[in-house]
């Protein structure tokens, strides 16, 4: 969200002077001492046109549509069309608000189990599965490579970006008795700006960024991975493989999995990816515990399940190798992410609820246009957006 803000801020408001404070992804995890993490070291996050909540939808839709835009700007690859495919049951409010909130722009299919194992033979369905698919904007981003397209981009418009992390942001007064915000970093470099943006995820509560007693109303949720190796037969056999999400349980919102087909990872090999739902979870609520969290593969007990679930749906695959790795979401309980200013001079967009990454643009020209303006200034509708806080319960008498 960050980057992406910086980006919409130097395109909207070219007079500016915009600086990104942020930490660079550490070489080894477990050697990083300053405690901050992202969720986007990794090459592979799901993207579609599709959400069971048109909010989402219309942000991942109208981010999808500049991909090529910000790939060809900076000459960084990062969105692979692959298409995506929801496996599921109609009459079913996930399934079929899905499928209602597809980009219309764009045609999509509406598959039985035969018609899909004909077009892709290399998955299995069972008898009563109807098979959704988009073939156009759809498919995996890479939010390492994403990230950096954002910042190449903001930094080419004039964007000044700082390798710190930011422990400290409060309200204070200039010389003249005009207000600013401050801004100080870990390694000393003192700020001072008319407006900050935050976005800084699992990790707003651990720094003192927010007005005192304040505290976001959101849950640090533990998120496992698992990967399966392949051998280059199947890697080959898998190449027109989409993106999926199978969602066959009764539950209104709540998924199975999310698939990944096969990614070239830095290490030169090919993996098959799979994420949970919300069995898996658990929830995160200090510093110390989501730090130690991103410095382990995640839960292990996970990869079992997750394994035997890729494999029912995924034919014939010999893993060379499996392994697990870990993220962490910021839930909010309206499910959507917050977006909105906390006083005139501050304003914070996070909350992606673990989706945040395909409309990671459209998010951030949303935040940049109202850090720009000091408040909302954009179509989509405020309430859907405005920050929750934790009410802190009052002592009785």
């Amino acid at each position: 969200m960050g980057s992406a803000a910086a980006r919409h801020t130097t395109l909207e408001a070219p007079d500016i002077k915009v600086c990104l404070v942020g930490p660079k992804e550490p070489k080894v995890k477990v050697d990083c001492d300053h405690g901050i993490f992202g969720a986007h070291y990794d090459e592979g996050r799901i993207t579609m046109t599709t959400d069971p909540d048109p909010i989402w939808s219309k942000l991942t839709q109208r981010s999808s549509a500049r991909y090529r835009e910000l790939e060809h700007r900076t000459g960084i690859h990062f969105f692979n069309e692959v298409g995506y495919v929801l496996v599921g049951h109609q009459n079913t409010y996930y399934f079929d608000n899905a499928v209602e909130n597809a980009d219309k722009n764009y045609k999509t299919l509406l598959l039985t189990k035969d018609e899909a194992m004909k077009k892709f033979p290399f998955l299995s369905f069972k008898e009563n599965d109807v098979i959704f698919v988009e073939t156009k904007q759809a498919g995996h981003v890479s939010p390492r490579a994403q990230l950096l397209a954002q910042q190449t981009a903001a930094n080419l418009q004039g964007c000044d970006i700082i390798d710190d992390v930011v422990d400290q942001v409060t309200e204070t007064n200039q010389s003249d008795g005009s207000k600013c915000m401050k801004v100080r970093t870990s390694k000393g470099q003192v700020m001072y700006a008319k407006r900050v943006l935050l976005t800084t995820g699992a990790f707003t509560g651990f720094r003192d960024l927010l007005p005192a007693g304040k505290e976001l109303d959101v849950s640090l949720i533990t998120q496992t991975v698992a990967f399966a190796e392949l051998t280059d037969e199947d890697a080959r056999r898998l190449r027109d493989m989409p993106s999926m999400v199978p969602k066959r349980n009764d539950s209104k919102d709540r998924i199975d999995a999310y698939i990944l087909p096969p990614i070239k990872y830095p290490n030169g090999k090919f993996y098959l990816k799979i994420g949970h739902g919300a069995d898996f979870e658990r929830e995160l609520h200090t510093a110390a515990e989501v730090g130690h969290w991103y410095k382990t593969e995640g839960d292990k007990d996970t990869l079992k399940p997750l394994l035997e679930l890729l494999f029912d749906l995924v034919k014939d695959v010999k893993p060379v190798s499996t392994k697990t790795e870990c993220c962490v979401t910021t839930n909010t309980p309206t499910g959507r992410l917050y977006c909105d200013m906390i006083t005139p001079m501050l304003g914070i967009a996070t909350g992606g609820n673990g989706q945040a990454a395909a409309p990671a643009d459209e998010i951030g020209r949303m935040a940049a246009r109202m850090i720009i303006a000091g408040h909302w200034d954009h179509d989509l509708p405020r309430d859907d957006f405005r920050v929750r806080f934790k009410v802190k319960p009052t002592a009785s008498l």
